[in-house]
């Protein structure tokens, strides 16, 4: 049984790990993202002078 798991990934296995690296995309995006609006809110509150 172990042996079948150690093989190269068969058919069935691929739609899984295409979901697997499309979440793994997702979340890269979403973190990316964040911290583009987190140095964008840094900027608007400097320029507001709110950054006390």
């Amino acid at each position: 049984m172990m042996e079948q798991v150690l093989v190269a990934p068969g058919w069935e296995e691929i739609p899984l790990l295409l979901f697997l690296l499309a979440l793994l995309l997702v979340f890269f995006l979403i973190i990316r993202q964040n911290g583009r609006d987190y140095h964008e809110i840094e900027a608007w509150l400097a320029e507001e002078g709110l950054d006390q």
